[in-house]
């Protein structure tokens, strides 16, 4: 087929740019070549194959950014990724402060519910994090992150389907005090203080510790009830030990602590007009009958059609208070390290980690409205026909409160090792893994209309995975040029989920409407066109299936010499099934969907050049996705979702990176990549929570999914004197637009945007690498009105259009020391 044709065209492209490169002398240069370790871009180790390995050396497509390009580039957490590597989306979850979502080549969690997993594994010094939930977690003492793009089945198991993440904290030091951190100031009146301590106990043990703290008031004035929107209020801790009694052996334990007690992001109308019609169902008096507080159907009377203005405003509305979430993140990992010889590695790595999470969600909350109640005959307590209500809930369509408790434990056995293999040598990972958790999570609300909360939700999950994998690496040749790489890893998940669903705002209660129930909605199922049927009462739900699964990968790659690898890959990923904790239908929740899997083909070219002063790395990738986990509307409101799998999903595009030093003072960076990620199917049938079938129409293309996105970067160093040095750090990235549904009603569009970042700071350098540095440092410095989140779940409102914004220009000074 022609996308086969243009994937096989790519690779023989970079096949013949790579032997010409190798074929090149290297460009002649006056710098003595000890200088040239110098050049951050060149000598980056990574850990993406589970073994230490320069960044040339390992074929895969990965985006490395160390200590120093995190700190130029003002990341603190996984949000600031915002255009940062190429082909990695990264965004919010509909006005949760606590929630992020990450997104490689178009593959990503369109929904965040404790039921489905994610599909961009997510890891913390080797520990896997099971859940988006509570990922909004501020960051410190990073030694780097790993951005690993396409499906990493092998060695990371499942929901790698789209890539994986490396989070990696710096250790503890042997044999050395250190100590640094940095306090600063900026605007929205935003404080930030970190403090990192290494000592030394004896000869064989250290210990390390870090601590964060900052606070940042609103973004968004609330000039009604509560906080203000997009509110910052953080801490974090880290401690962490080493022990290393003999050079063989290395015990490593860190914990780590984070609390968030933010406020959500301001949601607003950008599109569209409000309505002026009356309540289509009759609404009770307040308080009095809980699970009709916003069952009937949301249609309310606006003081007037006027169009919403769009764009990202300074201030809004709340009509009941803003509450500020509770988010609490624990983390213990334990990582034993045993060389057993000089050829044989065994390591195990321990984790735990545990999340409480309280989030105050704010749908429209400035979207004011009335509603006018209709004649209601029932022996329920009504208001008189024609009386109009204020809207007095937390917003004008519905609130909740979500409290979410997760735990997980895991436990991984690897082997590494190395022996002879014909003339050559022959690498090998072997391991065992062990992964469960079990959550809770509880939503309260309430829709239009006072009265107390009712409960909605009540969901409990327990799944537990178990694999085993290995990688082997042959090298037949004396000369080592060629390799071999075959992988693969078998899982069996176990997934159980229970659950009761009462929604205040949709026509789903779970188990179906008793008698009385049907007579009280009838003229709302009336209005609707569709029959009530008493099928019971309120129960719960039930979930239980498990999957198996097996992914194989296979790698050949050539070295004509130590500063050029060519490698074309096969790799197969695998992200586990599951189910909805939103489905309106009971039906639909006890059946849940199947895994998703991906098969993905990749040539590249990686490289030093110019004298190894510059790394460049270039990838082209054909992937066929299917079984992809569509969130799709099943019920009355956007709030009732069900995933359906889309299949014959076809994903290919192109990734480079160029990095390197243009003088001893000048160090620039250039990424990019193009990227077509299309549906298989145009249309899929759903059970509805009434019972009936619907035909939902699909856009033709992956949600996002930017077809461009590039970064480039440009970091100036200058002595001045002995002891002074100046350094200037600019960063520009560009995405184009994506699509933010499946569904063809749902979607939305958000446009291209281009963001620069920069900071200048002045360093003071002392006696012993010891120095002070003082930076002055923006982020979106031109103040870039951009989308971030953008949906049609609200039309029915005369919201066609509800968005989120990313921030607005940001800017201060840091005030930093290292000793």
């Amino acid at each position: 087929m022609a996308y086969s044709r243009i994937l096989i065209a790519s690779g023989s492209s970079l096949l013949a740019l790579g032997l010409s490169m190798a074929a090149a002398p290297a460009a002649a240069q006056d710098t003595p070549p000890e200088a040239r370790n110098d050049n951050r871009g060149i000598d980056i180790v990574v850990t993406a194959q589970k073994r230490e390995q320069q960044l040339v050396d390992v074929p895969i497509s990965i985006a490395a950014l160390g200590a120093e390009q995190l700190e130029n580039n003002q990341i603190a957490e996984l949000r600031d990724f915002v255009g940062q590597v190429p082909n990695l989306f990264v965004n919010n979850f509909n006005g949760r402060s606590d929630t992020v979502r990450l997104f490689i080549r178009g593959i990503g969690q369109n929904d965040v519910t404790l039921t489905q997993d994610p599909s961009v594994a997510l890891y913390v010094d080797g520990v896997y994090v099971g859940t988006t939930v509570g990922g909004g977690f501020e960051t410190e003492d990073l030694e780097r992150i790993e951005v690993l793009r396409g499906p990493q089945g092998t060695l990371y198991g499942r929901n790698a389907t789209g890539g994986a993440v490396n989070i990696i904290s710096n250790k503890p030091q042997l044999g050395q005090f250190q100590a640094k951190g940095s306090i600063g100031y900026g605007n929205y009146d935003a404080r930030r203080a970190v403090l990192t301590l290494n000592a030394p106990i004896g000869d064989i043990a250290a210990v390390r510790v870090s601590g964060l703290r900052s606070k940042r008031d609103g973004l968004y004035e609330n000039t009604g009830l509560g906080a203000d929107f997009a509110r910052q209020n953080r801490t974090a801790l880290r401690g962490a030990v080493r022990v290393q009694p003999s050079e063989r052996f290395t015990f490593d334990y860190a914990f780590d602590y984070s609390r968030n007690r933010d406020t959500g992001t301001l949601t607003v109308p950008t599109e569209g007009a409000p309505l002026s019609v009356p309540l289509a169902a009759p609404f009770p008096i307040p308080g009095t009958f809980g699970l009709a507080t916003g069952i009937t159907r949301l249609v309310n009377t606006f003081a007037g059609p006027v169009p919403f203005e769009g764009g990202r405003p300074d201030s809004a509305t709340a009509l009941r208070p803003v509450i500020a979430g509770d988010g609490k993140v624990y983390g213990h990992t334990l990582t034993l390290e045993w060389e057993a010889n000089d050829n044989l590695t065994v390591r195990s790595i321990t984790g735990h980690r545990r999340i409480n999470n309280i989030q105050h969600a704010d749908n429209l909350p400035s979207h004011e409205a009335r509603i006018i109640t209709s004649v209601l005959t029932s022996s329920i307590p009504t208001l008189p026909a024609g009386t109009v209500l204020d809207v007095i809930g937390p917003n004008g369509v519905a609130a909740t409160t979500d409290d979410t408790r997760f735990r997980s434990t895991s436990q991984e056995l690897q082997l590494l090792g190395t022996t002879g293999f014909m003339a050559g040598s022959l690498d090998y990972v072997l391991g065992g893994y062990y992964y469960e958790d079990s959550a809770t999570l509880d939503i309260i609300g309430g829709a239009i209309g006072s009265g107390p909360l009712v409960l909605q939700n009540l969901t409990t999950v327990d799944n537990k995975s178990y694999a085993a994998y290995s990688e082997v690496t042959a090298r037949p040749g004396a000369d080592e040029k060629l390799s071999i790489t075959l992988g693969a890893r078998y899982s069996h998940d176990r997934r159980k989920a229970t659950r009761i669903n009462e929604r205040s705002f949709s026509f789903a209660a779970l188990g179906g409407f008793t008698a009385q129930d049907c007579a009280f909605f009838a003229r709302t199922f009336q209005a609707l066109g569709q029959t009530c049927a008493p099928t019971g009462v309120v129960q719960a739900a039930s979930y239980a299936r498990s999957f198996n699964n097996f992914s194989p990968s296979l790698t050949v790659a050539y070295k004509p010499n130590d500063d050029l690898n060519l490698y074309a890959k096969y790799a197969r990923g695998y992200k586990s099934g599951g189910t909805s904790q939103r489905s309106a239908n009971p039906l639909n929740f006890a059946v849940g969907f199947d895994p998703e899997k991906v098969d993905s083909y990749e040539a590249g070219i990686k490289g030093k050049a110019f004298d190894r002063n510059f790394l460049y790395s270039i990838a082209a990738f054909y992937m066929t996705l299917d079984n992809y986990q569509a969130s799709l509307q099943t019920g009355a409101t956007a709030g009732d979702r069900d995933f359906k799998p889309i299949d014959g999903n076809e994903i290919y595009g192109i990734e480079f990176d160029l990095a390197g030093r243009l003088t001893d003072e000048l160090s620039v960076g250039l990424s990019g990549a193009l990227l077509r990620a299309t549906f298989g199917e145009r249309s899929a049938t759903v059970l509805l929570d009434t019972g009936q079938t619907q035909v939902q129409d699909f856009i033709g293309e992956q949600t996002s999914a930017p077809k461009a996105s590039g970064n480039v970067y440009l970091d100036y160093n200058r002595l001045i004197g002995d002891a002074w040095a100046l350094g200037f750090h600019a960063n520009v990235s560009y995405q184009s637009s994506i699509e933010t549904s499946s569904n063809v009603l749902d979607n939305r569009t958000i446009g291209p945007k281009v963001l620069v970042d920069g900071s200048i700071e002045l360093t003071r350098l002392l006696a012993q690498d010891r120095e002070v540095s003082l930076r002055l440092w923006g982020k979106n410095i031109f103040d870039r009105e951009y989308e971030t989140v953008t949906y049609g779940s609200f039309a029915f409102t005369g919201a066609t259009t509800v968005s989120e914004f990313g921030d607005p220009r940001t800017y201060g000074l840091t005030l930093s020391f290292e000793y």
